[in-house]
């Protein structure tokens, strides 16, 4: 009998995105195995008021894939009017707003010269591993009683009469035959707050020239719990890696190591 695949299991809480990316950059660059990297923030308190604010202030930032241009993909003087954090990443992808309602996972894949914590039906290349990812989050959502999954232009969507609803966004990074894939998963979200992106030049075809707001559809509508959803995913991604927990002690080592460095935040010049 073949040896299970395994992966570590990194359960990051409240932690802000810049060192989420800054921490998954390094893993990524510096260590050979595999991992499945999770980031949730305390629910908000669900009235608005002081501490609603409060709670989305200390979680919220704009992140920039690789090429992203701040003037391109960002209402600029309200960015900076709202004091909202601009990171720029080490992966591809688009462009989104995150704050306390915003739930991250990484997958990332071993080479494989590490066949214990390689993904063997996964080739190290974009549709393949989206391919693999949506199935882990198909699997997921049905297990908290959504059927309705669905990928469009790389975007994880809910499928309905009214059309297609965006709920998660996804970038990707591939170096030789080792691979990440990370998504943003909107459990919730402030209208107002995206109202900070501009509606880009070039969209896919189910967005139909919808602004943020009329395309985008958080899993509060849909799923019964944020907890439930998390448990769900764990256990979907479970189902292909053997998932050994590992405290973020372990994790940070990967920082001091030598390696190159993109993600970082933008000074408000670099904004403008």
């Amino acid at each position: 009998m073949a040896s299970p695949t395994r992966a570590l299991w990194l359960r990051l809480r409240n932690m802000p995105v810049l060192r989420m990316l800054q921490l998954e950059e390094a893993i990524f660059r510096t260590d050979t195995r595999s991992w499945f990297i999770t980031n949730t923030w305390d629910a908000p308190p669900t009235s608005a008021g002081p501490e609603r604010d409060a709670a989305h202030a200390a979680a919220q930032s704009v992140v920039l894939g690789i090429s992203g241009k701040p003037a391109e993909m960002l209402n600029t003087e309200e960015v900076l009017k709202a004091g909202v954090p601009v990171i720029k990443r080490f992966s591809g992808g688009g462009t989104i707003i995150s704050d306390a309602d915003t739930l991250f996972a990484t997958f990332i894949c071993a080479a494989d010269d590490e066949p214990q914590a390689h993904v063997p039906q996964v080739p190290p290349y974009p549709d393949p591993i989206l391919d693999w990812t949506s199935s882990v989050y198909d699997a997921a959502l049905r297990g908290c009683g959504a059927t309705n999954f669905a990928v469009r232009a790389n975007d994880y969507c809910f499928a309905t009469e009214e059309g297609d609803f965006k709920f998660g966004g996804n970038a990707q990074s591939i170096s030789g035959k080792r691979w990440l894939h990370h998504t943003s998963l909107l459990w919730d979200y402030e209208p107002a707050r995206m109202g900070l992106l501009r509606m880009p030049k070039r969209q896919p075809a189910y967005r139909a020239q919808r602004s943020h707001g009329s395309f985008v559809r958080g899993l509060s509508q849909t799923l019964p719990s944020r907890d439930a959803f998390c448990a769900s995913l764990a256990a979907a991604a479970g189902a292909t890696w053997e998932l050994t927990p590992v405290e973020l002690e372990e994790a940070q080592a990967a920082l001091s190591l030598p390696h190159r460095q993109v993600t970082r935040l933008l000074r408000p010049e670099e904004v403008c």
